[in-house]
């Protein structure tokens, strides 16, 4: 068994989908992961232009358990601060396998808001990845920027590049971290519903499409639905937002591997 999860994670980190990490938090899976404009904590990691916009202070976590099996999961942290005049500071980690495969990134993120519509933010990321002690780890740095661009009250544009900087992880294969690019948008038709699409591209793998709808019946209360296009995959969950508290769970459906749930916790401050 083991030796069957040690071949999938090598898989994955071959597709690339796991060395630069989707977006993160329960909230973003939930909506197909199409959040470069969903302005929460944990926007340090998903769009450093946009955390140039955050308003308050937050800290959170998720835990996402991929396919239910435990030796793939992945868990997530984030903290953001905000300042009145000098932008947004920020930190992100994540943790993804088992003691035969792992992957950690930490990160560090600067956000700043530039005009009363537009903010822009950097991002520096630290990889290890660890392939047992038979084939030791590999360390790397990775840089990514971001971009946000309210229109109006309605409509708004992100943007975000991950691993600008072309990181190699090995070299006699040239093999290097993906570097993704990402085109995103978000339309408010009201304070009760809310509409992302996201359009994401690697270097070498095909364009991914990506929207979510989250609709508020309640204040309190938060339903979402999202889809992927490539793979091809279906989203749902729900949010409590209790005081300065927030709750999230989602899953994700692959018609091929199963579910993808997680769930997370945010507290404003």
């Amino acid at each position: 068994m083991k030796c069957l999860l040690f071949t999938t994670g090598a898989l994955l980190a071959l597709s690339g989908t796991a060395q630069t990490y989707p977006q993160t938090g329960a909230r973003s899976a939930a909506m197909g992961n199409a959040s470069l404009c969903l302005s929460d904590t944990w926007s340090v990691y998903n769009n450093p232009g946009i955390f140039g916009m955050l308003q308050e202070s937050g800290i959170a976590a998720a835990y996402e358990n991929r396919f239910l099996v435990k030796e793939l999961s992945t868990q997530s942290f984030a903290f953001g601060y905000h300042t009145a005049k000098a932008g947004n500071i920020g930190v992100h980690f994540q943790q993804f396998g088992f003691n035969l495969y792992r992957e950690s990134l930490l990160g560090l993120t600067y956000g700043m808001k530039l005009f009363e519509h537009f903010s822009a933010g950097i991002q520096l990321n630290y990889h290890r990845v660890a392939l047992n002690d038979f084939y030791g780890s590999k360390n790397a740095l990775t840089a990514g920027i971001g971009l946000f661009y309210r229109m109006n009250d309605n409509l708004e544009f992100g943007v975000r590049a991950l691993n600008i900087s072309r990181t190699r992880l090995a070299s006699p294969e040239d093999e290097r971290f993906p570097t993704t690019f990402a085109l995103g948008a978000a339309y408010h038709f009201s304070e009760k519903v809310l509409w992302t699409a996201e359009a994401e591209k690697t270097m070498i793998h095909r364009l991914n499409v990506k929207s979510g709808l989250e609709f508020h019946p309640h204040e309190i209360l938060a339903l979402r639905i999202g889809v992927n296009s490539r793979p091809f995959q279906s989203s749902f969950g729900l949010g409590l937002k209790l005081r300065k508290f927030r709750f999230d769970l989602a899953t994700i459906w692959h018609s091929t591997l199963g579910i993808s749930p997680s769930a997370g916790i945010q507290f404003n401050f």
